[in-house]
């Protein structure tokens, strides 16, 4: 599946029908279907799905031993549908990866059970350019890979390569290896939301099935462990069985219950995590001259476009709450800045109040300047 960049629209790969549907997704209703010209069954209909170039990417086989890359163009007044692109480079259909930061990139990679091959293209002409290939990426190969995602600057692309202890960091560039993001024993599924967080998850049945981890820090900040349906019974994460809302507020994962072979669909609301605010001002300032508070916010996960913070100003201890003076953005590093240009000669406290999101808790700082006389 494939969400559209205003998630209005579904697109869902029917392998066994050879065509792509478009589900509206407040009503659920099937839209429409195109054909995708590869034919049906198990070894022609796409399997993958994702939205890059303008256009939609699929994967499916061209035979039992050989895959292709293949686009859908809806831009025009009938839909354009375009095969056989990235022959000689797959055993099987690719699965896909893409991110709507930099859609002009699309990752595809491939395992038939043995070595996986992982190819990066630019597709920004309409058709694969090829920009980088590797078999068996990884510091420890990549045998039965389950699934990958690039980072929101297309910058990395994560795979879950079964076979290995770990989730495994590629950079996109020239597919070398760029670090590991710790998980355990058979890696399963990874999604990474839009700030960068990655989600890794495994297929076990003891430990967490899933980890969350900022970006480059190979240690997870929190996890979930699922729970057994009952005593003689387990439950494990699907294949690809990952995906983040929009938003980045909630992880969607796909269980498997050992006993019935029934899916379940899990929400994973994202904890809050603590945050804490540091602020910065010269010690005296003249009044009536500009006064610029900096400072930053500072969390295990990092702050999305649109942050801001208020900035609230005292000139009177005895005076409760003080002024609200104005906001300042945050920059995806939790830096801000703000001037101000005080006229009364006191000591004045400014407070900067973060009101938090559904992943940072509120947190504010506070700074006391002397403002002397001219």
């Amino acid at each position: 599946m494939a969400l559209s960049s205003d998630s209005k629209t579904l697109y869902v790969a029917l392998r066994d029908a050879g065509e792509i549907a478009a589900i509206d997704t407040a009503t659920l209703q099937e839209t429409a279907r195109y054909d995708t010209g590869t034919g049906a069954g198990a070894y022609a209909g796409p399997t993958s799905l994702a939205l890059a170039g303008g256009k939609i990417w699929f994967g499916y086989s061209t035979n039992t031993w050989n895959g292709a890359l293949g686009s859908l163009d809806l831009n025009g007044a009938q839909p354009v549908v375009t095969r056989g692109q990235g022959l000689d480079t797959f055993r099987g259909a690719p699965r896909l990866a893409a991110t709507p930061q930099h859609p002009d990139t699309l990752v595809a990679a491939e395992s038939d059970g043995n070595y996986a091959t992982v190819a990066v293209y630019d597709v920004s002409t309409g058709q694969t350019d090829a920009q980088a290939k590797r078999v068996n990426p990884g510091p420890d190969g990549c045998e039965s890979l389950q699934d990958l995602a690039l980072t929101p600057d297309a910058g990395q692309v994560v795979v879950a390569c079964a076979a290995a202890h770990y989730h495994q960091v590629l950079l996109t560039a020239d597919l070398s290896d760029d670090g590991i993001y710790t998980t355990s024993w058979s890696p399963s599924a990874v999604a990474i939301a839009p700030d960068g967080t990655v989600a890794a998850g495994v297929h076990g049945t003891s430990g967490p099935d899933v980890q969350l981890f900022t970006p480059g820090n190979s240690t997870a900040f929190t996890a979930w462990d699922f729970p057994p349906p009952s005593d003689y019974a387990t439950t494990t994460l699907e294949s690809a069985g990952l995906a983040w809302a929009p938003d980045g507020s909630r992880i969607f994962a796909v269980t498997e219950d050992s006993n019935s072979s029934s899916l379940t669909l899990r929400v994973l609301n994202h904890p809050q995590v603590a945050t804490t605010v540091t602020v910065q001002a010269p010690a005296s300032s003249p009044r009536n001259q500009d006064l610029t508070l900096t400072g930053k916010l500072k969390a295990s996960v990092g702050f999305g476009a649109g942050s801001t913070v208020d900035i609230w100003r005292l000139d009177d201890p005895t005076a409760g709450e003080g002024t609200l003076i104005g906001s300042a953005p945050v920059a995806a590093d939790g830096t801000f800045s703000y001037t101000d240009r005080p006229r009364a000669k006191s000591d004045v406290q400014y407070t900067v109040q973060y009101y938090g999101d559904a992943r940072h808790a509120y947190a504010y700082g506070t700074v006391t300047v002397n403002i002397t006389s001219d």
